[in-house]
């Protein structure tokens, strides 16, 4: 009879035990969940986003506006929108001098910011959504700044056209620096 009882006793302590130890697994199980919220959050918010709206640096959001001055010039007109050889480097060289990062950072930035805007067929549609990006983030010496590299941009190709020059414009009366 005292074997039984001792079986018993051993049978419902590990009845509890397994019932405590699972309880404390859902309860680390919770604890996780809790502490990944955040990451999953932003993945949730940016996988519903594409191309433009996945954009909130600053330093893309200048990329895609030189990759549009880029493709507004005559150069691109001709050759279906691809931008050229000398606008490619001369973006690149504006990135590692203005924005002080490595010329392998400026390729890869720039190879990113245009599969961003590789669907776009007019430049002009990037124009609001990155002006809202940089007006939040950038001062108005950092506008003056990104200004001139559009200008430099825009003489890659030779003389800039007027729909670069009204790019430009617009681009300035965005950030507040008026015409």
């Amino acid at each position: 009879m005292h074997i039984l009882g001792i079986i018993i006793a051993v049978a419902t302590a590990i009845f509890w035990v397994s019932r405590a130890a699972r309880g404390v697994n859902e309860v680390a199980n919770a604890a996780n969940t809790l502490r990944n919220m955040p990451r999953r959050m932003r993945f949730k918010n940016k996988a519903s986003k594409r191309g433009l709206d996945l954009i909130d640096h600053p330093m893309e959001a200048a990329t895609i506006l030189m990759v549009s001055v880029a493709k507004l010039s005559n150069y691109a007109n001709a050759h279906e929108g691809l931008i050229s050889g000398a606008s490619t480097s001369r973006i690149i060289a504006t990135l590692k001098s203005y924005m002080k990062i490595s010329a392998v950072e400026a390729d890869e930035l720039l190879t990113q910011m245009r599969w961003a805007v590789k669907g776009l067929t007019q430049p002009d549609t990037v124009l609001a959504p990155m002006t809202n990006v940089l007006s939040k983030a950038i001062n108005r010496a950092e506008a003056d700044d990104l200004s001139d590299m559009l200008r430099k941009i825009s003489h890659a190709d030779g003389e800039p056209n007027d729909a670069q020059r009204t790019f430009i414009a617009r681009v300035r009366e965005r950030l507040g620096l008026g015409v």
